[in-house]
């Protein structure tokens, strides 16, 4: 199905007229991000972690959290930080008890095992850790959904910190401290951190706190050692890297870069990623994928001891261990997305749902994205449990909040949680045929306007001519990129192929050089061989910028994302 090609609302003279010194196309990048302020356009241009890192004690509930804290590691009491199963929840995890374990804390983790227990505390995870002996958890990444198991918690006795970034439910956890950046009435400035960003919060009001003995040198050191941590979750789970988290992972690629940790050492090894090349992409790609197989093949506990081991044969072992899961969790993905288009959805329905018993639940939300891309429209992938039960996750577009619709369902599902274009849900199987005829009517009314074509969000219409390595550079200032901050899409029109060969496994890919006002430049198209042009023809292209090297030398690159030929349109 060809790709409608989106332009954005034009940056209007206003703005223009604001920042005369902005290039015309930064001015545009800019504007499409929201960023309309001198104060956001400064962070964004030049994050700068001395002054764009907020004050964790912007929290309302920060102090009461770390005096908790405080007055628990004096008496020397249990503390177990509860994570979740997901490169997120497995840094948040690392970080919080590195940090704990460094203030004398006596610590434990938890992880849940993604199909056993599911995500977020658990009635039979909070009895456990009951008996044995926990006074404090500490959620992280998850927990502000659970009402019943905080509630269960603080009867038998423990203490409860939450830790958390998902959606807000309409009645909060009786926790005795809620550091999360979006419950009502929260000043903190910045909403959208990872679950490792809170975590990193805590950790860092922890590190600065009064009773913490230790120099200002020490804990700046102590601070930002944590922060490959930081990158890794806030990349792996997709929040917008603007504001705060754009100047975190920033700093984060530094020290990701050359991490102490020996087991992510091992990792880069095997995976034949070299440390001093690592910037979004590899987290994204290579990173945040093997850390979350473990969770999704197995148990998250084996992410955990790679991320935290410090013997070096051991740290090898995991590493191995973990590069296995991913490769068997890329066989298995693509063996379950085979499966789920055989079931040959109704693409009249605005929301697709795909089920069978059998499928690992630990890949239903890498099913749900791929089935997201396929047919561009809201997704459910589901599948049973051991015990019988359903569980699934659930992928949507912009304009369908997802979670928003199981609240509506709320009734029918045991449990739920997750964010706007994401979440992750259980049920009774009684309940499957209401939940999903309840879903699709939901999802039917909210997306009755809405035209389910793939798009491309075109950034800026580019004179093909104009193309020059100052806006090459211009645009690599706009690093990192990912959600909220993708890498710019340009169009231009009306261009010439001089050549054009296939090139690939199967012929998937062009090779081409375009020519257009005597500007040669040349291009690769990825995927896009199935379209039949030649050289003579003219074409319009949607495109990235980027930079060729080979045998020493630097060239301008065109990755091509559509074609469509002028005696088609």
């Amino acid at each position: 199905m060809p790709y409608i090609w989106k332009l954005p609302e034009k940056v209007n003279k206003e703005f223009l007229d604001q920042f005369p010194e902005l290039h015309p196309t930064v001015a545009q990048l800019l504007y499409n991000r929201g960023l309309k302020t001198q104060e956001q356009i400064d962070e964004f241009l030049n994050p700068d972690y001395s002054q764009d890192i907020h004050d964790p004690f912007g929290f309302k509930d920060m102090k009461k959290a770390c005096e908790l804290i405080y007055s628990l590691i004096e008496k020397k009491e249990n503390i177990t930080v509860y994570g979740d199963y997901d490169a997120d929840g497995v840094s948040s995890a690392v970080i919080l008890n590195s940090v704990l374990t460094s203030l004398g804390a006596k610590t434990d983790v938890y992880l849940p095992h993604r199909e056993k227990e599911g995500y977020g505390l658990n009635v039979k995870a909070v009895e456990e850790l009951a008996s044995n002996g926990t006074k404090l958890v500490i959620t992280c990444d998850c927990g502000i959904s659970n009402v019943e198991e905080v509630s269960l918690a603080k009867d038998k006795g423990l203490s409860v910190i939450v830790t958390d970034h998902h959606a807000i439910p309409e009645v909060l956890p009786a926790a005795d401290a809620i550091i999360h950046p979006q419950v009502e009435g929260e000043k903190y400035p910045f909403k959208k951190l990872a679950g490792g960003g809170v975590a990193f919060k805590l950790a860092q009001a922890l590190i600065a706190y009064k009773k913490n003995g230790i120099s200002d040198k020490e804990k700046e050191i102590q601070e930002k050692w944590l922060l490959d941590m930081v990158a890794i979750s806030t990349v792996a789970d997709m929040v917008p890297l603007l504001g705060e988290n754009r100047t975190l992972l920033k700093y984060g690629l530094i020290v990701l870069k050359k991490t102490k940790r020996l087991g992510l050492q091992k990792m880069l090894e095997i995976a034949n990623i070299d440390p001093a090349k690592i910037d979004a992409r590899t987290i994204g790609y290579a990173i945040g994928p093997r850390i979350n197989a473990a969770g999704r093949m197995d148990h998250a506990n084996l992410a955990y001891f790679l991320l935290t081991e410090e013997d070096e044969e051991k740290a090898k072992a995991y590493a191995s261990d973990i590069n296995q899961s991913n490769l068997d969790r890329q066989r298995l993905t693509e063996q379950t997305v085979r499966q789920a288009k055989e079931q040959t959805p109704d693409l009249k329905d605005s929301l697709l749902t795909f089920y069978h018993p059998d499928w690992s639940a630990g890949l239903t939300g890498l099913v749900a994205s791929r089935l997201l891309r396929e047919f561009s429209r809201p997704v459910l992938v589901m599948t049973n449990t051991p015990e019988g039960q359903i569980v699934g996750s659930g992928r949507s577009i912009n304009e369908f909040n997802i979670t928003e619709g199981l609240n509506k369902y709320a009734d029918l599902l045991n449990r739920f949680g997750g964010h706007p274009q994401a979440c992750g849900f259980g049920l009774d199987k009684e309940n499957l045929e209401s939940f999903v005829s309840g879903m699709k009517d939901y999802a039917a009314k909210e997306l009755k306007d809405v035209n389910f074509q793939s798009k491309l969000d075109v950034e800026f219409y580019q004179e093909f001519s104009d193309i020059s390595w100052d806006l090459v550079d211009m645009v690599d200032k706009f690093q990192p990129f990912g959600h909220g901050n993708p890498e710019p899409l340009f169009m231009s029109e009306e261009i010439l192929i001089t050549d054009a060969r296939r090139v690939g496994n199967d012929s998937k890919h062009w090779k081409l050089e375009l020519v257009k006002d005597n500007k040669r430049i040349g291009a690769i198209a990825f995927g896009l061989g199935v379209i039949d042009i030649e050289v003579g023809d003219k074409i319009d292209i949607v495109y990235n910028l980027s930079i060729n090297q080979w045998n020493g030398n630097r060239t301008i690159q065109l990755i091509i994302k559509d074609i469509k030929k002028q005696d088609e349109l």
